[in-house]
């Protein structure tokens, strides 16, 4: 018989989950934060577009939508040889309610709440 692993546990395992996921890692960079800005304003829109409007070379940029791509956060399509970009909503927010219920499912299984402070 397998002994069962403390709620606990699996509530931090939840939670390096979460820190760990590829989208935080892909907005640590404020270059990709700019992206997603642009990307809003923009709707769908191809690489050389992105690069007339900001400060980086064509092949940082590229670099950066792959990356949230990769993450989830961006959808991507061609179109003969254009490779178009666009914010895929419904995928952050399944992804950032995902990462909400990890961390509610944390600070309710390990006690740390407002009123853990005060035991």
């Amino acid at each position: 018989m397998t002994a069962r692993k403390d709620p606990r546990h699996k509530a931090l395992d939840e939670l390096d989950r979460v820190f760990g996921s590829p989208v935080l890692a892909a907005l640590a960079e404020k270059a990709r934060v700019d992206l997603l800005k642009e990307l809003a304003i923009l709707g769908r829109v191809d690489v050389k577009t992105l690069s007339e409007r900001l400060p980086q070379h064509t092949t940082v940029i590229s670099r950066h939508l792959k990356a949230l791509h990769e993450a989830g956060l961006l959808r991507r399509t061609k179109k003969e040889r254009w490779v178009y970009y666009e914010i895929d909503g419904q995928e952050w927010v399944r992804i950032f309610r995902e990462m909400l219920e990890a961390i509610e499912y944390t600070v309710e299984t390990c006690d740390c709440g407002e009123d853990s402070a005060s035991k």
